[in-house]
């Protein structure tokens, strides 16, 4: 009885608790935030944004590049896919490295070796160099993304100003992505496919003399423990044939037993024996109980859900714009800059809403608005305009998808232990690499097969062609309807949330109730 009556005193003095305890700064953290942070998130973010630019920058050179380095079909293919193979499948390692050997040293290491990398592509003059390159600047963003991401959580207090740095990420990471599909026209048209490589370099350097400046000791994590070396090549293995299959799958289709069958079962039989490995090694490279944590679990599903939608959307409406409306390259770029512009200056209300009610609401938002921007691109006639068919449902698009990226970032992390941040950063940017590449795979070959069939039905080629883009658009529809339900139901409420935390206050010492689940102080 006594406990009842004392409750509501100990829940009323948890906040000045959380302000004053040094746990309040964020788990494991018993020190006040760096005031120079700010500045810092300029420089990671700015990584970062060099990352996601030079993702889609390279898409609209690859015609320049096949004509000038004479490349097969197979080898200018190889140029996306040795990338993609070592980002996705050492993102974990990356993640798992940075909590080990330093998050400042990992996010250096892995700047360089993308800066260095860039050079060497610039300067290829054969196919086989800048396929080699690639594959190293990969591997440069697989150890930069999740520590740069884990930098951030780290470095700023968990609540407002954790929420509001996430944010700017987002914002200038999705600004990276959609600028790249304008740059990389106007650098080709104007200069040289060799430079969407060397705008990375001073990108690169400023990044790399920023941390070096800026990121304190603080950071750093180091373990003297044996390295899980077999689970590292494990889930490597694993992933990279995952993202091997996926990436095959528009070309080959479903059914090609080397290219998507093979590597499919060799990617379940090495990530099964990754999750064998880990329950028996000591210091795993990914401990299995985060996996236990609610929050991370929906955020990583909400990246893959999200990140589908996304890359359908800037594929799908790419060949829309080009092969349906008859748009250049470079105008296409053009075309999609409104959806990266409202992506920006949705930012700041979506924060704000955050910092009021928490993750939820405007998940909710972002998921609805996204499943309504996809339904308008259902009704794209073959005979369309950009303002009235194409247009809105961008700005939608641009609006929600920002919306529903913040939150799952912010909640994604919110209850990991500061010594884990790291890994848990590596399984979000993982989760966003394999969802686009199996979002695209799907609506692709999906796409193609209607076409293919209705012009072996005598159907008129545009005809065909937009019947084919529908079908792929409505598939995205149902990915956009699973992040609904992901976010009615994997987020929890605000009142279910305050719920929560009462009881935890209630029944724990006032030393505890400092590091209630951070969901409540978003």
């Amino acid at each position: 009885m006594n406990t009842e009556k004392n409750a509501p005193r100990t829940q009323d003095r948890a906040p000045a608790a959380a302000s004053a305890s040094p746990s309040a700064h964020g788990p494991g953290n018993d020190t006040p935030p760096d005031p120079r942070r700010w500045r810092l998130l300029v420089f990671v973010a700015l990584a970062q944004f060099m990352v996601l630019l030079d993702t889609t920058v390279v898409n609209l050179a690859l015609p320049a590049i096949q004509s000038d380095l004479k490349a097969t079909a197979t080898g200018i293919e190889w140029v996306l896919t040795s990338y993609i193979l070592c980002f996705g499948g050492l993102m974990l390692l990356g993640g798992r490295t940075a909590d080990r050997w330093g998050r400042r040293r990992t996010f250096l290491l892995g700047a360089v070796l993308f800066t260095a990398a860039s050079l060497l592509c610039g300067l290829a003059d054969g196919t086989g160099l800048l396929i080699a390159a690639r594959a190293l600047q990969g591997c440069g963003a697989a150890f930069l993304s999740p520590a740069a991401m884990s930098l951030v959580t780290t470095t700023f207090p968990k609540g407002k100003e954790r929420t509001t740095a996430l944010a700017i990420w987002a914002a200038l990471a999705g600004l990276g992505g959609t600028l790249g599909v304008i740059a990389g026209g106007l650098i080709t048209d104007s200069l040289n496919w060799r430079w969407i490589f060397y705008i990375n370099i001073p990108f690169g350097v400023v990044a790399v003399i920023g941390v070096l400046i800026l990121a304190s000791g603080r950071t750093e994590a180091r373990s003297e423990s044996t390295p899980d070396i077999l689970g590292a090549v494990a889930v490597t293995g694993g992933l990279a044939s995952l993202v091997y299959a996926i990436v095959n799958i528009q070309d080959k289709g479903w059914g090609s037993i080397p290219y998507v069958i093979a590597p499919a079962i060799a990617a379940v039989a090495l990530l099964v024996g990754f999750v064998v490995v880990e329950r028996k090694v000591a210091d795993p490279l990914m401990p299995l109980q985060l996996f236990a944590t609610r929050s991370l679990v929906t955020a990583g599903l909400g990246r893959i859900l999200t990140s589908g939608v996304q890359a359908s959307v800037l594929f799908l409406s790419s060949y829309y714009l080009q092969r349906t409306l008859g748009y250049s390259t470079l105008k296409s770029g053009f075309a999609f800059l409104p959806l990266g512009v409202i992506a920006i200056l949705i930012t700041a209300p979506a924060t704000r809403i955050m910092h009021k009610s928490g993750p939820r609401p405007v998940y909710l938002f972002g998921a609805i608005g996204s499943v309504l921007g996809l339904l308008l691109l259902t009704r794209a006639p073959h005979d369309g305009n950009y303002l009235l068919d194409v247009l809105p449902a961008l700005l939608i698009l641009g609006a929600s998808m920002q919306c529903c990226g913040i939150p799952v970032n912010v909640h994604g992390v919110s209850d990991i232990p500061q010594e884990q941040q790291g890994i848990a950063s590596g399984v979000l940017v993982a989760a966003f690499q394999v969802g686009a590449s199996l979002g695209v795979a799907t609506v692709a070959t999906s796409a193609m097969t209607r076409t293919t069939g209705e012009l072996a039905d005598g159907r008129l080629p545009a005809i065909a062609w937009v019947d084919g883009l529908h079908l792929g658009f409505w598939i995205a529809v149902g990915i956009g309807v699973l992040n609904l339900l992901n976010a009615f139901f994997g987020l929890p409420g605000r009142r279910r949330t305050r719920t929560s935390a009462s009881a935890v206050t209630s029944s724990a010492p006032s030393t505890t109730t400092a590091t209630a689940p951070s969901t409540t102080t978003v």
